[in-house]
């Protein structure tokens, strides 16, 4: 779609400033503007939110997209918009903006409104010196950072779209309510996160007036729409139709008036070490719908521009939990733009470990186990047969005379000992590594006794940064996480690597007694229970 300036130039909008109020007046005010557009309108309104808050979307659970506990510590403030699309938060120092009317006056789709409307607003931007322009998936970015989302909704004629420009940096504040594909919430992952958004602070070093940026969101989508403006008031049917309903949308029955299981939708990671650097794909992931919410690739990696990772990232939101549909984004986009760095096969294996998680979760494990869990050469638990369990020196007791040999005596002062326990209940020969060329040495040893398939235990950063020797191994294996602090935690990975490590750490054992009882499952009937 080719958009064309002064498009409306036959329009008038009316002007109209709500000025701040919480979140449920608002929403209760974008309901009456929009059953009484086709009367009154078109507007074009401007609105802040104080106390602060979250809004999810209108077809969005709250407990699925919200971190509730840390909303109601902090005192901010839970809600649902009118419009579709995920959750979003509001501080005091956003603006927002809508333009309200009749369809007929704006003979567009939703999905064209939103490329006119945001160009619009992308237009205004630069009129203080922010390069922003829209993207597609309803966002208006800068250098490929977002700073301002949209959406919109229809309602018997009428429509609504609306959108908000981040304005102060709360991008911490923003993480720790909303549920976002990250897991520690550290600030390693809190800087990467502030790599996709910026705002306004960020762009021009400070943040204008509210009537400042108000005038330049004026000023830019006269121009660009051609439209003439007049300064108005709220009329008072629209008023009493406000009142109306307030209460409603302060009510438990508007707020949570979809409710899904919270355990439906989270986050499964996907790992991929290349000689370009370490990617980690983090998909959250509704298990109902079967759907990809929302995308974070990170890593160590390099890609150039250093905005294609974000270009990826919104590409990957909102659709088809499907291998070939994934794959199909994926490739389209390498295709589109060439990007130099990291290749296209080296993010859709990383990919292709997301979809090796959801098998586990079809086999009976949460999504939080399913994270916990990495296979190696195999995609699911179906034909998988081990006969070994290899475990770590480092949760052996320190003290133990047997922590740097193979063996234990299951004297029950470490959970390696436990775990030997289960092994041999469940027909597993346990093994103690205690080096990394001990476990390169035991997978030869393993083969050459026809053994190819293994249970074991190590940390994450150890499964990620031996990577390509367990697959080049050839042998069939399921890692399951260590559950505390470890040697690269601790910056002692040198010293684990040459099986001096003298600290302990503590076996998963929940996780590996519910592995081994559906891996036995699924060898006495061949499926699961």
């Amino acid at each position: 779609m080719i958009i064309d300036k002064g498009k409306f130039k036959h329009l008038t909008l009316k002007v109209v400033d709500t000025g701040t109020k919480d979140a449920a007046w608002n929403m209760a005010m974008d309901q009456a503007l929009l059953e009484k557009a086709h009367i009154y309108g078109p507007f074009l309104r401007f609105l802040s939110f104080s106390p602060e808050c979250v809004l999810v979307g209108y077809f969005q659970s709250v407990n699925q997209e919200i971190r509730t506990g840390y909303c109601k510590e902090a005192g901010i403030d839970i809600n649902r918009r009118i419009t579709g699309g995920g959750a979003i938060y509001f501080d005091p120092s956003q603006l927002g903006w809508e333009i309200i009317g009749k369809i007929s006056d704006f003979p567009y789709t939703l999905r064209e409104l939103s490329k006119i409307f945001g160009s619009a607003v992308a237009y205004a931007l630069s009129k203080i010196g922010i390069n922003a322009e829209f993207r597609e998936r309803n966002d208006i970015e800068v250098k490929g950072k977002k700073i301002s989302g949209m959406g919109g909704v229809t309602y018997e004629g009428n429509f609504l779209f609306q959108g908000t420009l981040l304005a102060e940096d709360k991008i911490e504040r923003m993480l720790k309510s909303l549920k976002v594909p990250i897991e520690k919430l550290n600030p390693k992952e809190i800087d990467s996160v502030r790599e996709r958004v910026t705002c306004i602070e960020h762009e021009i070093g400070y943040v204008p007036e509210r009537d400042k940026l108000k005038s330049v969101l004026l000023s830019g989508i006269k121009e660009f729409l051609g439209v003439k403006l007049v300064h108005s008031e709220i009329p008072e049917e629209v008023k009493k139709i406000h009142r109306e309903i307030l209460s409603y949308f302060r009510s438990e029955k508007w707020v949570n008036k979809i409710v899904f299981p919270e355990e439906e939708q989270d986050v499964l990671n996907g790992y991929f070490r290349t000689e370009n650097g370490t990617i980690k794909v983090s998909m959250t992931i509704n298990t109902r719908k079967k759907a990809i919410r929302n995308t974070l690739i990170t890593g160590d990696f390099f890609l150039n521009p250093p905005d294609s990772i974000y270009r990826i990232e919104s590409l990957l939101k909102n659709i088809r939990f499907n291998p070939d549909n994934v794959r199909e984004i994926v490739h389209d986009f390498f295709m589109k733009y060439a990007p130099s760095g990291i290749k296209e096969d080296d993010l859709l294996t990383a990919i292709k470990e997301v979809f090796k998680k959801w098998h586990l979760i079809e086999a009976g494990f949460t999504p939080k186990e399913a994270n916990d869990i990495f296979l190696v050469n195999i995609s699911d638990l179906g034909s998988f047969k081990p006969q070994v369990f290899l475990l770590p020196y480092c949760s052996k007791d320190t003290d133990c005379s047997l922590r740097y040999e193979n063996n234990c005596t299951v004297c029950g002062l470490c959970t390696v000992g436990d775990a030997y326990g289960l092994s041999y209940e469940y027909g597993l020969e346990p093994v103690t590594i205690t080096s990394f060329e001990d476990l390169m040495e035991t997978f030869d040893k393993l083969k050459s006794k026809g053994i190819y398939e293994y249970i074991g235990s190590c940390c994450e950063a150890f499964y990620v940064k031996h990577q390509e020797e367990f697959f080049e191994s050839g042998l069939k294996g399921l890692l399951i996480n260590i559950e505390n602090t470890t040697c690269y935690d601790l910056g002692k990975a040198k010293e684990a690597y040459k099986g001096r490590f003298e600290s302990q750490t503590t076996l998963n054992l929940p996780l590996i007694r519910k592995t081994l009882s559906i891996i036995s499952q699924y060898n006495m009937k061949g499926v699961k229970k």
